[in-house]
């Protein structure tokens, strides 16, 4: 008899507990519902802030990993394939067209949280590290594990706009992880862009209405992505890039990512007919 009264206590104290994270998420949805009512950047920032804050609190009331935010679509979540990094990106559309963005990082094993959210529109620069509280703001949707210096590191892809109305800007940059800090960076690109100079991160910056692919092979450890040229000029001369068709890569060796280019990309219907 005491262990169907236990056994119900639980299961009633988990419905709760479910219930009031449904409550949560729904005065957060509310809060996203005021922000694309409003005009006032200083009230949207406010908003976004309330957002992040209860956010956090929800992770720390479910105290699951795994727990990913079901009724929320304003929110990117996307779960590492080692199962180790779960995070949670989103950004809130300025009355200038520019974003803020915000994003919220668990960590499996050190179970840990970590915050970040940018402050003014920046594109980051491709060489040093930067911290948590000088996040360069981005709606990151890729992450995979890597190994650098022998050490656990992720490699994400991220997408901004940009500070102007012609471009947008997708980066490739590498994150690594203690129980405490978040360090974007890693001294570990070769790209012909800066010569033998190795770049902390790769940003592409390309006409704001074109679609630029990366593409990740795990098991290649080879990123793909769309070979940016010249496609037209803004009102004050200055080239804006797209994609041209052709392919480029970084391969990665010895905890370096080495440029290739013009490499061939088989697109899915190829791949298919190859199996046929």
């Amino acid at each position: 008899m005491r262990k169907i009264v236990l056994t119900l206590v639980v299961a009633l104290m988990a419905t709760t507990m479910i219930f009031a994270q449904a409550k949560r998420e729904r005065e957060v949805k509310n809060l996203f519902a005021q922000i694309e009512k409003t005009n006032d950047d200083f009230k949207k920032t406010a908003l976004a802030n309330r957002i992040q804050n209860e956010m956090i609190e929800i992770l720390i009331e479910a105290d699951d990993f795994y727990y990913d935010f079901p009724s929320l679509k304003n929110v990117g979540k996307i779960l590492s394939s080692d199962e180790q990094i779960h995070m949670y990106t989103w950004n809130v559309v300025l009355s200038d067209g520019s974003s803020q963005y915000y994003a919220l990082f668990q960590h499996n094993e050190f179970n840990s949280i970590y915050i970040m959210s940018q402050g003014d529109p920046i594109v980051p620069a491709t060489t040093g590290y930067v911290a948590e509280k000088d996040w360069y703001g981005a709606l990151y949707y890729e992450i995979h594990p890597i190994k650098f210096k022998d050490k656990e590191a992720y490699v994400v892809f991220g997408l901004m706009t940009s500070t102007d109305d012609e471009t947008q800007h997708k980066v490739i940059d590498v994150m690594t992880f203690t129980k405490k800090a978040i360090k974007l960076g890693a001294p570990s690109f070769l790209t012909p862009w800066t010569g033998k100079k190795k770049q902390h991160r790769v940003v592409f910056a390309y006409d704001k209405n074109a679609q630029m692919t990366l593409d990740y092979n795990h098991k290649k450890k080879t990123i793909t992505f769309d070979h940016l040229a010249p496609i037209r000029k803004t009102s004050k001369g200055k080239d804006v890039f797209g994609p041209d068709m052709s392919h480029d890569a970084l391969i990665y060796k010895k905890d370096i990512w080495e440029y290739k280019a013009d490499v061939k990309v088989k697109n899915k219907k190829e791949k298919k007919d190859k199996k046929k």
